[in-house]
């Protein structure tokens, strides 16, 4: 065989080989489907988002990339969907942070009331070290962090009793709490703080095995709850964040173009997010008062009573159960916002 032969011969096994791999790498984008869940109803901004994220990568992937989503808890439930997360039941969820406190405690830092004014200040710090922390706790539990978003203000309160307008109008109310540091509030309060899933808190208020339930505005309305709760105190508190998580195994056994995809998709749909739920407060409030319920916004001097008080002592119970973790996440915080 010549050399002239054996050159063309050569660039021939090279040039099917390139295109065998450029086939392959196609086949493997085409094939590539993503599970992603998320627990809020519709009409609110996390399922919004999710919705906007699914979208967002069906259109940067020209289709390449599938998409299947488990909305409104179909799926995973909001007691669940860590877990779920966790093992790859789903390969990316859209879920409050602090259900991860069971098993991260320093991630229910986000229900500390008044770390933050609006979600806009807040989405800054959570893109510089704030994030980071946050990612670092839950890279131990095999998810990354990949976009933000939030669920709305919280806590706001909904009861059939009476008007709460401080934190003493608690007092012998049973209440449906939203984490360990609700539960501590309202106990000091003097109310009963009882642990219920979302899901059966309007059945609870309805039979009155409740009197009232803590949760952001957006619950009370997009559940009904206020259909069975005629009394409504709506609170700036602070925006719970809920962020694009991925399955961290699943996410490195990606290409980078994908990781790339899927990551523009995630950060393309935070500033609607922040939007989004400023505007949900106030078309809440709107439905409520439409619905002849009494909204009560607390006064200047009662809303610096909620934060001496709501404010300062969830600080303190959250540092006294977390420690060090804790500690550096809220000094990532007030140093990002100067407080």
């Amino acid at each position: 065989m010549n050399n002239q032969l054996r050159k063309l011969l050569t660039l021939a096994s090279v040039s099917t080989f390139c295109l065998l791999g450029m086939t392959t790498a196609q086949a493997a984008d085409s094939d590539l489907t993503v599970r992603i869940a998320w627990y809020m109803p519709p009409h609110t901004a996390t399922a919004d988002q999710g919705q906007a994220f699914a979208d967002a990568i069906t259109k940067l992937s020209q289709g390449k990339i599938k998409v299947e989503t488990y909305p409104s808890g179909s799926l995973l439930k909001e007691s669940n969907i860590a877990q779920g997360l966790s093992n790859n039941t789903v390969n990316a969820a859209i879920f409050g942070m602090h259900w991860w406190s069971k098993y991260e405690p320093a991630l229910e830092w986000d229900t500390v009331p008044f770390l933050a004014d609006d979600a806009g200040q807040l989405l800054k710090t959570l893109h510089g070290g704030l994030g980071k922390d946050v990612n670092a706790l839950l890279n131990k539990h095999n998810v990354e962090v990949i976009g933000w978003g939030f669920y709305g203000y919280a806590e706001s309160y909904v009861n059939s009793k009476h008007t709460i307008k401080t934190p003493a109008d608690l007092k012998g109310l049973k209440m449906r709490s939203e984490g360990k540091l609700s539960a501590k509030f309202l106990a000091a309060q003097g109310a009963t703080p009882v642990a219920v899933d979302s899901s059966e808190v309007y059945t609870s208020l309805q039979s009155g095995s409740l009197d009232g339930a803590v949760s952001g505005l957006s619950s009370i309305i997009s559940r009904k709850w206020y259909e069975v709760g005629h009394y409504i105190t709506a609170i700036h508190y602070v925006p719970l964040v809920y962020p694009i998580q991925v399955n961290a195994k699943w996410w490195d056994g990606l290409t980078q173009a994908q990781r790339d995809i899927i990551s523009k998709a995630a950060v393309s749909t935070e500033s609607q997010a922040v939007a989004d739920i400023e505007k949900e407060f106030n078309g809440d409030i709107a439905l409520a008062k439409k619905n002849g319920n009494e909204i009560y916004r607390p006064t200047e001097v009662e809303l610096q009573h909620w934060k001496d008080t709501a404010g300062a002592q969830a600080r303190k119970d959250y540092i006294a159960e977390v420690g060090a973790p804790g500690q550096k996440i809220l000094a990532d915080v007030d140093a990002a916002l100067k407080h």
